[in-house]
């Protein structure tokens, strides 16, 4: 049986598309009957609500598995070669719930790091702990471009490397794409198929002279490729420290089938 994923755009009105101080953009992504929340904000209120509501319902001194993803839309070179620039958005996934945040892209290096407090106060938190492929690259990118430090933060294959000894004695763990490793640690009935074609980044309809609002097809695999990246932290954590939580995420990923891209109907 064949999961697939969809997403119900956001049903945002005029009048709360202007609404700078907390605007955002509410989407649920369906994998089949799982359905995820995300948030895509540009507003750093809701950004903060957002994180403050993530800390309450989480049990205190609990480790919080954050998984993370970080992109940017064009690859930018100087005569030396592949120049080197930061994240247009960040996102991040709990549980069900993820936040996906633009950050700013600006010439002045300066300014490009005065990005909300309240993600630098999170991730300074002992109990966070940041999850997701490449996140050597990641971190340091994040600090130099936009200020953000990620103070624990562990490579999913590393992880899987020391979470699963066997598998990492017949195979090379460290060549793996997020696609092949999401398969090895929670089943072969997690296989993205991704479109042949190059998505489109962002909605022109929808996006304004001050703000970029990405596109639902963008804004679903964005989603879903943060929410696999903390179930395998999630899934991988508990086999590393044998803690409730990875036998929460086991018996959550045993409902996954094959992830496959539904069109909206």
């Amino acid at each position: 049986m064949v999961l697939e994923i969809s997403i119900e755009p956001s049903m945002i009105t005029e009048v709360e598309t202007y609404d700078l101080t907390s605007r955002h953009y509410p989407y649920t992504v369906y994998a089949d009957d799982q359905r995820v929340l995300c948030i895509n904000t540009t507003s750093s209120q809701t950004l903060s609500k957002w994180l403050t509501n993530l800390f309450k319902s989480t049990l205190k001194n609990t480790p919080i598995i954050v998984g993370i993803t970080a992109q940017h839309q064009f690859t930018k070179y100087t005569k030396r070669g592949v120049k080197d620039h930061g994240y247009d958005f960040i996102s991040l996934c709990v549980g069900s719930h993820c936040l996906l945040y633009p950050l700013l892209q600006q010439p002045d290096s300066y300014k490009a790091k005065q990005n909300p407090s309240p993600l630098c106060d999170f991730f300074a938190n002992p109990t966070v702990i940041a999850v997701g492929m490449e996140i050597e690259k990641v971190k340091a990118k994040l600090e130099k471009h936009h200020g953000i430090e990620l103070k624990k933060a562990l490579d999913l294959r590393a992880m899987a490397v020391e979470g699963m000894k066997e598998v990492g004695e017949k195979v090379d763990l460290w060549r793996y794409n997020l696609d092949t490793l999401v398969k090895t640690v929670l089943g072969k009935h997690f296989d993205v198929v991704r479109p042949e074609e190059k998505l489109d980044w962002y909605d022109e309809k929808s996006s304004c002279c001050y703000y970029n609002v990405y596109t639902d097809e963008k804004t679903m695999f964005i989603t879903i490729d943060t929410y696999l990246c903390y179930l395998i932290g999630f899934e991988l954590h508990g086999m590393i420290h044998g803690h409730e939580a990875g036998k929460k995420s086991q018996d959550s990923s045993r409902s996954k089938k094959k992830v496959n891209k539904k069109k909206n109907s």
